[in-house]
């Protein structure tokens, strides 16, 4: 399998699984050709590109059209390079070697990599770079989860709002982790850090997490972001305004105050006070207490807390307020992940001062993949010095690639020159598309049940998306 020789594969498939790996029915015979250099199979742990799929890229109008162009020699001798160095399926292949002797190119330009770690573990993922000043929105799911291509999908109906790229978003609550907190299902999807959507604040920041900002100018930036400014809520003519001193209290003063996830307790003070409980910009909870009484803290969500009677009276459970930051005010869209990997170009993860390992963030933290910043799937976002966008998706958990840690993905994205760069929601949720194709392999399928040889994989739902259009 990928042997540097010209070679014909001869035989029948007598099993499932050899019918799968070859993508020809079970019992049928078949004679394969596979040019020098080239894997008739890669499988991500199923097969993406089969023996069949690969001898139909070798008969497709392109390759010959290419081969009259360039010469066959030339042609396979390019498939070649990009088997060695990207190990691209051949038919991605071909089309990255017609687009490049084509004068016209795309806003968005993306090319396979690949690449071995120093303890021989290989990995292998996908870099698309944005070529051309685009707009971009977040955007947020309000019928439940949804995989991005649909997100893309549901976007294109808009009038000339055709997506170029777009990945996911944010760390969100799913329904496993609402079922192991002990939660109402109406906390499934909660968002877990700072969403902006056309200038509206959907969710503030709640712990010290990075945030892909854009401006009202369409300027990109990636820094950390908090509450530690203060924030303002709003309800019609009602308004609460909260500085940076009615952060984190250590006691409840006479007035308002109010507590992010960073607040390292198990229960807010209550003594007769009244707690308001968000999730995103909604009350989730009005909760009174009574002497002695405290609330407990979940790990989602700002909390308000009021003295008695000093809620305002227009706020209820089910209620969206208006929500204001300082230092925010420029920005029309935003979405907070993490954690930080490079800035000013070098590399800048700190997870102690993000918060990740406070106790809310950890038991948000599926799997522990990223306390623990185990290699798995993982994707990031980065800017070079022109303020350029680069988005990297390293496949994991899969024969080809052993996936990444978040120092591998700040190493491989410093070495393409980026200043400053963070990590969005990794693992299953992983997805980078550009057009109307995902580039990064899943690891996952939810009905990998019903095909356990070659069902193709399929990214994970998530709950928001960042689209460049």
């Amino acid at each position: 399998d990928g042997a540097d020789l010209e070679r014909f594969h001869i035989g029948r498939a007598d099993d499932p699984f050899t019918a799968n790996i070859l993508g020809v029915p079970e019992g049928a015979g078949f004679v394969s050709r596979v040019p020098a250099g080239l894997r008739a199979t890669l499988a991500y742990p199923t097969p993406v590109q089969t023996a069949r799929s690969l001898s139909a890229s070798l008969r497709t109008r392109r390759y010959r059209r290419l081969c009259k162009r360039l010469g066959e020699d030339a042609v396979l001798a390019a498939l070649r390079e990009d088997a060695l160095l990207r190990g691209s399926r051949v038919e991605e292949a071909l089309e990255s070697l017609a687009k490049a002797g084509s004068a016209r190119r795309g806003p968005v330009h993306h090319e396979a990599l690949n690449g071995v770690y120093g303890d021989g573990l290989p990995w292998s993922g996908v870099v698309a770079r944005v070529e051309k000043r685009l707009r971009y929105a977040v955007l947020s799911s309000k019928t439940g989860n949804q995989i991005v291509p649909e997100f893309v999908k549901r976007f294109g109906r808009k009038p000339r709002a055709r997506a170029k790229i777009a990945w996911n978003g944010g760390y969100i609550l799913n329904a496993e982790l609402v079922g192991k907190l002990g939660l109402p299902e109406s906390y499934v999807g909660s968002p877990l850090g700072l969403i902006v959507s056309d200038g509206k604040v959907l969710c503030p920041p709640l712990f010290s997490k990075p945030a892909l900002l854009v401006g009202k100018d369409g300027s990109l930036e990636i820094r950390r972001v908090s509450c530690e400014g203060g924030v303002r809520a709003a309800a019609g003519s009602a308004a609460v305004e909260l500085g940076a001193t009615a952060r984190n209290p250590d006691r409840p003063p006479d007035g308002p105050c109010f507590y992010d996830l960073l607040a390292e307790r198990d229960e807010l003070p209550g003594d007769g006070r009244v707690i308001v409980r968000l999730v995103g910009d909604r009350i989730m909870e009005i909760v009174e207490t009574g002497p002695g009484e405290g609330v407990p803290v979940l790990p989602v969500g700002l909390c308000f807390s009021f003295p008695k009677d000093g809620v305002p009276r227009a706020w209820r459970p089910g209620l969206r307020l208006q929500l204001t930051l300082p230092g925010l005010e420029g920005v029309a869209q935003a979405v907070e992940a993490g954690p930080l990997l490079l800035e000013h170009g070098e590399v800048a993860i700190d997870m102690e001062r993000e918060g990740w390992k406070t106790r809310a963030s950890i038991q948000t933290q599926a799997a522990r993949l990223d306390y623990l910043d185990m290699r798995g799937p993982k994707i990031a976002a980065g800017l070079d010095a022109e303020g350029r966008l680069s988005v990297l998706a390293v496949n994991g958990r899969i024969r080809e690639s052993a996936g990444a840690t978040h120092v591998d993905m700040a190493e491989i994205l410093q070495a393409r020159g980026l200043e400053s760069a963070m990590g969005f929601d990794p693992g299953g949720s992983a997805t980078l598309v550009v057009g109307d194709e995902v580039l990064n392999i899943s690891p996952y399928n939810p009905d990998y049940e019903r095909n356990v040889y070659a069902l193709p994989p399929e990214p994970r739902a998530v709950a928001n998306v960042v689209i460049g259009y």
